[in-house]
């Protein structure tokens, strides 16, 4: 090489290197959330830096920290101190939520860590992908712990939330409701947080402690979905009301889903006693409302309207092309045991875990052969409902993981000739009259030793 095209090329590195790769894809003026570092969230990014102008990046967008001088609304609901946790968690816990500060745990996100949940980071910027705008209705058929009708009220945009499990709904009711829950009463709650605990303890039952502790798998894999049996006794004559100033109900399912989650913690941990643990969470629920609603302080009338009930994402009582969007996950059935979790929750609200289990998709069967075969049927009508409710040249977003190793043992063919889920969604969609249009995958962490990539799968009502 010589002198002259040396100069030139050194040139020409030295003018890629001082731009960077962020300056070539983004306006200057666009500054990205920090923590962003994988493929599929610059994606997001950018599709998001090209289909919303500055003023829609301002109040909604997921992946921009500040546009020009003026802070985006997602980089205030996250900065500051993130999810409060107990002083005698994991560090590895501690670790994930400072580092995913941005992509989850903000809002009334983080409370309930329901296993196998979205990023609603994610979930955001997805909803901004799709053209979903204020006025629009947005459905999640398969809700889960309601990451996507938080999401789309905290947007100004109108939702639609189902799920099969009763306990699901109360969850995603109770997020919704703390947006704008009174203070007050929560202060109190939690300086009579003993007399409260005890009141659950009388009316809903003790969970057994340490009794979901990770074992070895027993050989009846039915015997790990079983209802833990609860010390049921009268209601304490005193009363929630009597405790906090307030007989709303909405105060009322924010503490007692409190108290079921110091139960799971419970029933999973030995480190610290159920009253221990409930004074934790509820510390945390306390906190949590009141960063949300001091950044929501005077914006409170902008949340969008927020419907969620339970039912059947095979058969949805919707109208024809009645929805804007459609995002939602199906169940990881194949690696997450949701029945099982949440058996203690579900005996609480009454809920026979056994009749349920034949309702909700991807638990059905007895063999994983059977099980797979009933959940590929129902996503089938799934994906039949989804095209029927969906307006024409509208999206339908899924986000689904899947496992070579059990898919391969399902059927009985080796692993490099298994189909994975989503494609099998896709070739299925194709014939609801859906066409892909991006696919992106992303690694897993919470559950990786089971399910290590989830793809998302858009799709477009032809």
């Amino acid at each position: 090489m010589n002198l002259n095209k040396a100069s030139i090329y050194h040139s020409k590195c030295e003018e890629t290197l001082s731009k960077g790769m962020y300056h070539r894809l983004f306006p200057s003026h666009l500054e990205i959330t920090p923590q962003l570092n994988e493929v599929y969230e610059l994606a997001l990014a950018f599709y998001e830096s090209q289909i919303l102008n500055d003023d829609e990046l301002v109040k909604n967008g997921a992946y921009f920290a500040r546009v020009g001088k003026k802070f985006s609304k997602h980089f205030l609901m996250c900065t500051g101190e993130p999810v409060r946790l107990p002083k005698h968690s994991s560090s590895r816990l501690k670790s994930f939520f400072t580092k995913n500060q941005f992509r989850t745990g903000y809002a009334t996100h983080g409370l309930f860590p329901y296993r196998g949940k979205f990023h609603p980071q994610m979930i955001k910027a997805l909803i901004n992908v799709m053209g979903i705008k204020s006025g629009d209705t947005i459905i999640d058929p398969m809700m889960g712990s309601g990451t996507v009708p938080v999401e789309a009220c905290l947007m100004g945009i109108k939702s639609i939330g189902i799920d099969a499990s009763p306990f699901c709904r109360f969850m995603t009711q109770t997020k919704l409701d703390a947006l704008t829950l009174p203070q007050e009463p929560l202060r109190d709650a939690l300086n009579n947080y003993k007399a409260i605990f005890e009141y659950f303890v009388k009316t809903k039952g003790h969970p057994v402690q340490g009794s979901k502790i990770k074992k070895r798998s027993p050989k009846d894999k039915n015997s790990s979905i079983r209802e833990f049996s609860a010390d049921f006794q009268s209601p304490n004559s005193k009363r929630i009301e009597d405790l906090v100033g307030c007989g709303r109900a909405d105060i009322y399912n924010f503490l007692l889903l409190a108290y079921l989650d110091s139960a799971g913690y419970s029933e999973r941990s030995k480190r610290k006693s159920p009253i221990e643990q409930f004074h934790a969470i509820l510390d945390r629920y306390v906190f949590v409302v009141e960063k949300i609603q001091n950044i929501l302080e005077g914006t409170e009338s902008k949340l969008a309207e927020a419907t969620v009930f339970i039912g059947d994402a095979r058969s949805m009582s919707l109208e024809d092309s009645s929805v804007d969007g459609i995002l939602f996950s199906p169940p990881y059935s194949f690696a997450i045991n949701y029945l099982q979790n949440d058996s203690f929750h579900l005996n609480v609200m009454g809920e026979n875990i056994f009749e349920l289990k034949e309702k909700m998709v991807g638990l059905r069967g007895r063999t994983v052969r059977d099980k797979y075969d009933l959940y590929i049927k129902d996503m089938d009508k799934v994906l039949s409902e989804c095209a029927r409710i969906l307006k024409s040249n509208r999206f339908c977003t899924i986000i689904v993981g899947t496992n070579d190793n059990q898919l391969s043992k399902a059927l009985g063919v080796p692993k490099k000739e298994v189909k994975g889920l989503h494609q099998i969604l896709i070739d299925r969609a194709s014939t609801h009259g859906f066409s892909l249009v991006r696919l992106l995958s992303r690694q897993i962490t919470g559950i990786a030793n089971t399910m290590r990539n989830e793809y998302i799968i858009i799709l477009q009502q032809r």
